[in-house]
C-alpha cells in the first residue's frame, strides 16, 4: 500500500490549516490559524505529495513529540503549528530560499486517525505580502500556492493513531540529491533516519519487475522469462533516477514493448498492484549498481572438457549453480527449447 491508502485517499478532509513565513532577517512572528478554504484543490496537492516513506522517525524526535501533542490535545492546533513552524524558521539558513510554511491537520474515515502535513513552498514575494497587507496577505500566499504546486520544495506527511505518531512517514525533499535523500536541514528538522538504503530499494523494483512479467508470461515473447528479465533490469540499471513511469517502462521493454492494448493493460495493472505492495509509490532513487550490475559474457569449462558459454543476467534463473554435498559442482539450465547440433569427428575430418 502506498503512505495514504485508497480509503484514506478518498476520505481525506481538511480540518485545519496554518501558514507562517520562513526567511529573512526579521524575528519569527506567529501567526493565527486560517479558515480552511480551497480544500479539493489543497487535498489534490496533499494526495500528489503523499510518496511512501523511506525515512522514519528517531527516538527522541521534537517534531514528532509536536505533533502527537496537537494529535492529543495537548497543546492546541494554532500553539503547536506556531511551534512547529518556530523551529522550521530557526533551522532555516545557508541558501536555502524564503517562502511560506503550511501545517495542514487532515481527518480520514477511520476514527481515531489523522494525517498531518508539513510542507515548505518557495515564494519569494510572501515575506513581502505578508509586511504589506499584515495577515489578510497570507491569503494570496495560499492562492498562489493552489495555483503554482510546482514550487514545493519539502513536505512530509504523518499519521496519528489515537494520538501516537506513526514511525514511518512520507517525506519529500526537492534539493535533496540524489533523490530521495533529504537536505541535512530538513533531516536535522524532522529528526529522522533513513529507513530503507538504495539497495533495498532496488532490490525491491528488481523483485516487483520480475514478479510483474512471471504474472503475465503468457504474454511474452519467445526466448522466455529469463531474457525478459534481463531486459527489464538492463533499463533498470541505466537510468539516471528509478521512479515508477521507469519501472512500468522497465516491464513494457522486457515484455519485448507489447502493442495490443489488452497486454500493455495487464501489465500496468500488475506494476500498480506490485509498486503498491513494495511501497514504491512516490518514491524516486539512483540504482544501485550493487543490485543491478553490468552484464558480461562467462565461459565455463569443466574439467571433464564440458564447456559453458552464458550471459551473467541469466545467472540464478536459466543457469543454477549448486554445491553438491560431496563437494563437486553441478550447473543446471532449464530452458523452453534448444537445437541440437551435432558435430561428428568424421564430420570434422571431412571439413
Amino acid at each position: 500500500m502506498s503512505f495514504l491508502s485508497d480509503e484514506e485517499s478518498a476520505s481525506l478532509r481538511l480540518a485545519r490549516m496554518s501558514l507562517h513565513i520562513v526567511g529573512g532577517d526579521d524575528e519569527f512572528e506567529p501567526q493565527p490559524e486560517l479558515r480552511v478554504e480551497h480544500d479539493d484543490f489543497l487535498l489534490q496537492i496533499l494526495r500528489e505529495i503523499a510518496s511512501d516513506g523511506v525515512y522514519r522517525f528517531a527516538e527522541n524526535s521534537t517534531t514528532r513529540t509536536t505533533i502527537e501533542s496537537i494529535a492529543t490535545r495537548r497543546i492546541g492546533f494554532q500553539e503547536g503549528a506556531q511551534a512547529l513552524a518556530r523551529d522550521f524558521c530557526r533551522l532555516h539558513r545557508g541558501p536555502t530560499k524564503d517562502g511560506a510554511f503550511f501545517v495542514f491537520e487532515l481527518g480520514v474515515a477511520e476514527d481515531g486517525v489523522n494525517i498531518y502535513a508539513l510542507v515548505k513552498y518557495d515564494y519569494s514575494q510572501a515575506l513581502e505580502i505578508v509586511h504589506r497587507e499584515g495577515t489578510p496577505g497570507l491569503r494570496r500566499i495560499v492562492e498562489a500556492f493552489v495555483g503554482n504546486k510546482t514550487a514545493i520544495q519539502k513536505s512530509a506527511l504523518v499519521r496519528t493513531c489515537s494520538g501516537v505518531a506513526e514511525s514511518a512517514l512520507s517525506t519529500r525533499d526537492r534539493m535533496g540529491r540524489p533523490s530521495p535523500v533529504l537536505t541535512d536541514f530538513f533531516r536535522e528538522y524532522l529528526q529522522v533516519v533513513r529507513d530503507r538504503n538504495d539497495e533495498e530499494l532496488t532490490r525491491d523494483v528488481k523483485e516487483a519487475v520480475r514478479m510483474a512479467l512471471t504474472d503475465n508470461r503468457e504474454f511474452l515473447p519467445r526466448g522466455g522469462l529469463a531474457t525478459c528479465v534481463a531486459r527489464a533490469n538492463n533499463v533498470l540499471r541505466d537510468a539516471q533516477e528509478i521512479n515508477e513511469q521507469v519501472i512500468r517502462n522497465a516491464v513494457w521493454i522486457g515484455a519485448g514493448q507489447p502493442a495490443g492494448d489488452e497486454e500493455k493493460s495487464r501489465f500496468d495493472n500488475s506494476v500498480d498492484r506490485l509498486v503498491r505492495k513494495k511501497k514504491l509509490t512516490g518514491v524516486a532513487f539512483a540504482p544501485a549498481a550493487s543490485i543491478l550490475p553490468r552484464n558480461f559474457r562467462r565461459s565455463i569449462t569443466t574439467q571433464e572438457g564440458v564447456k559453458l558459454i552464458y550471459n551473467t543476467a541469466l545467472e540464478g534463473q536459466v543457469v543454477v549453480e549448486q554445491t553438491l554435498p560431496d563437494g563437486r559442482t553441478q550447473f543446471v539450465v532449464t530452458t523452453e527449447s534448444f537445437t541440437d547440433d551435432v558435430n561428428s569427428d568424421r564430420a570434422g575430418r571431412s571439413a
